[in-house]
């Protein structure tokens, strides 16, 4: 195995709740999955980027533009167990689990959390970004994220974390996570082997499980803001981005 194999992995589900078909939605004359995909090839020190997909229809889209795509289970409860299942059939240290609705994110993002992830003992890596609004903070839909003095997660949670919190005041900052993930091979394994935890299902938030199960999650700051796709009515915002990269 090569110490310093990368591989991105893009989990793409059909049969969304709130936009079914998103990953073929077509988006500047492409479909959304195939930004994504072409977007993390531009990635510095990937050696392979591929789809997992459960879906006929994705997989031959993704071939159609002679992306790399594997089928996987269509059992799968979450994006990460996805993932797991196609990194066990790879050889690489280390995988990325990128979303498959967010074709802006900025390439140095990743090139900085390979690095960080290289480089660190840490199991997983992920981002955040400052929150600005009490508005964001108070919202149950953006997930939180505080951090001991190393960048470490210490929690994640939907409630506005820390409670002292004080936009623009003298209060501690507020992190809004951004769901990429790096994983070392060996800890996604043991991450998807584990059992769903109380905190976990409390938030719904597959991430507490890797805290609960006492893995390291470092956690990189950076000034993108999440621009994803979760109802036809986000592929405008997505387009207008698109069309300035």
């Amino acid at each position: 195995m090569n110490d310093s194999s990368v591989a991105i992995v893009i989990p793409a589900r059909f049969h969304s709740t709130r936009f079914p078909g998103k990953p073929l939605a077509v988006v500047n004359g492409k479909p959304l999955i195939e930004w994504v995909y072409r977007r993390a090839r531009e990635v510095s020190g990937v050696d392979r980027v591929v789809v997992a997909t459960d879906h006929k229809d994705i997989a031959d889209a993704i071939g159609g533009f002679g992306g790399d795509v594997i089928m996987t289970s269509g059992n799968h409860a979450t994006g990460t167990d996805r993932v797991a299942e196609v990194a066990r059939g790879l050889k690489h240290s280390f995988v990325f689990n990128l979303q498959g609705d967010e074709p802006v994110f900025p390439v140095s993002l990743l090139e900085e959390m390979i690095r960080e992830l290289a480089g660190s003992d840490a199991d997983i890596v992920t981002a955040s970004h400052a929150i600005e609004g009490a508005a964001e903070m108070n919202d149950t839909n953006v997930v939180k994220v505080v951090t001991d003095r190393s960048g470490n997660a210490l929690y994640f949670s939907r409630a506005a974390i820390p409670c002292g919190h004080a936009p623009g005041g003298d209060g501690l900052a507020g992190f809004r996570h951004i769901g990429i993930y790096g994983f070392k091979r060996a800890s996604l394994l043991r991450f998807a082997d584990a059992q769903r935890t109380p905190l976990e299902e409390a938030e719904n938030l597959e991430q507490l499980r890797a805290l609960e199960n006492s893995m390291t999650i470092r956690v990189i700051q950076t000034e993108y803001l999440a621009l994803g796709v979760d109802v036809p009515g986000d592929l405008k915002n997505v387009e207008k981005a698109l069309a300035s990269v």
